[in-house]
């Protein structure tokens, strides 16, 4: 039956953590996206558009929108690159900072919730595991239907 297959249930995972997330860090003033941008650019600082879009696996489109909104919030702020002037580095503001310290303890509030009750070496097992399935899933983007 699909509730025990993987798409379903990784289906139910996403939604279950990420309207725990949007609530809140909706609470913090933050929208949907930001979190996940916050969180990049504390270990990416300094990174290219592209660059934080790869890395929080979303389109361009979208990061272009959501940093709009947050350099308007003073969370973030642009500088042209010296070497390529129509790209930006974006790097996080004294204000962006904090926020993305409230992110980082809801994101570890809400994994410690997930993972309860579960062994450290499920645990580990779990997360290596799961790294092997999103490789493997990353392979089916290059492949026609």
């Amino acid at each position: 039956m699909f509730l025990h297959e993987l798409h379903y249930l990784l289906l139910m995972g996403f939604s279950h953590s990420n309207r725990t997330i949007v609530r809140r860090t909706g609470a913090l003033g933050l929208l949907p996206g930001q979190p996940k941008i916050l969180e990049a650019l504390t270990a990416y600082d300094g990174c290219t558009q592209k660059e934080l879009a790869q890395v929080c696996a979303l389109d361009k489109s979208t990061v272009t929108s959501v940093l709009s909104r947050m350099v308007a919030q003073g969370l973030v702020r642009k500088e042209a690159c010296a070497d390529d002037r129509r790209a930006a580095r974006i790097y996080l503001t004294k204000s962006g900072r904090q926020q993305a310290q409230a992110v980082a303890e809801i994101f570890h509030a809400v994994d410690a919730r997930a993972l309860a009750g579960i062994s450290e070496a499920d645990r580990a097992q779990f997360l290596r595991t799961f790294s092997a399935i999103i490789q493997n899933l990353n392979t089916l983007e290059g492949e026609e239907t």
